[in-house]
This record gives C-alpha cells, structure tokens and sequence, in this order.
C-alpha cells in the first residue's frame, strides 16, 4: 500500500510539472509584454491572473505563494519584491499602483485593493490611490489593506486588521482604521 502511494505522489508530481509548463506556455503568448519575471513565481500552486489594459507586472525572484493567490490588474502598475510568501486565498487588485517590498509574508485572505467605488455621483466609479508596502512587512490572516496606504519596512499588522493611511516603519498594528493600536 505504501509503494502504492509513493508512485501516486510522483504521479501527481509529474502531472503538476507538466501542467506547470503548459500553463508558461500559455501565459507567454498572451502576457509576455505585460509580466517581468513572471516565471520565477511559484505557478504550481494555482496563481490565477486577471492583466488588461495597459498593465506592468514585475514580480521578483523567489516568491512562493500556497494555493489560490489572484492577481487582478487593469491598467495599473504592480510590483512585488524578491523573497515573498503569500498564504491561502490572497488577493491583490490593482487598478493604479501597488508596490509590495521584499522579503514580505502574507497570512491566509489577505485583500490588497487600491480602489473603491464612489456611489455619490449618478456614474459610479472607481476611486483609485496608491498603495506601498515596504520591506520586511508580516501581514496577518485576515487583512485588508486599502487604497491610499503606505506602511513602512519592518512592521507587523495584526490579523483581522482594515488598514488605509500611513504607517511608519518599525511598528505593530492590530485593529481597523477606525480602532488600530500602534506600537512601536
């Protein structure tokens, strides 16, 4: 039974490598302008890409991401460091510009969205600012980062955390916009 299941996993293993090259086949023809560095990213674990409009995407080198990290983005600019791990379901839309840092970890749903809608006019639209993400930054499970935020090298958000505004290097923050707690 054991060898059973030893030839099942190189089964499955082969499958994924193969699979893999299939899908940087096909990303090459369709992004090959659009994405930088795009193959060095850890596409065996379902990285699901959304790129349109006149789109950059930089990715680093060495990044690893566990299964369903969406990357959206339409016409902005996103570039993500070298040395960068993404936990389960993450997700980054990005419809202006987001700049994560290197050696950034991400725990499970964390949301990064640099626009919201403005439901005040008749015409609904995106209202689209910035978002910077620095160096050595630990980003709890559970947080959402919006438009209109820079948060500095070397902090640590706490999970469950809703953040928009700037927030200095070298701190802790737990809590929502309306509620956090900096320490440093």
């Amino acid at each position: 039974m054991i060898v059973l299941e030893i030839k099942m996993n190189k089964l499955l293993r082969i499958n994924n490598y193969l699979m893999n090259i299939l899908k940087i086949l096909c990303w090459k023809v369709c992004f090959t302008k659009k994405i930088k560095n795009w193959f060095l990213f850890n596409l065996l674990k379902k990285v699901r890409f959304d790129i349109a409009g006149k789109s950059s995407v930089n990715i680093g080198i060495c990044n690893q991401n566990r299964e369903k990290l969406y990357i959206g983005v339409n016409n902005g600019q996103l570039t993500i460091g070298n040395h960068c791990f993404f936990n389960i379901n993450c997700s980054i839309t990005c419809l202006k510009k987001i700049t994560i840092g290197n050696n950034c970890k991400f725990g499970n749903n964390v949301v990064i969205v640099d626009h919201d809608h403005n439901f005040i006019t008749q015409n609904p639209e995106f209202v689209s600012d910035s978002i910077k993400i620095g160096n050595n930054v630990w980003v709890g499970a559970n947080v959402t980062i919006l438009r209109n935020t820079v948060i500095g090298d070397n902090c640590v958000i706490g999970a469950g955390s809703v953040i928009k505004g700037t927030i200095g290097p070298n701190h802790l923050v737990i809590g929502n916009i309306h509620n956090k707690k900096i320490i440093r």
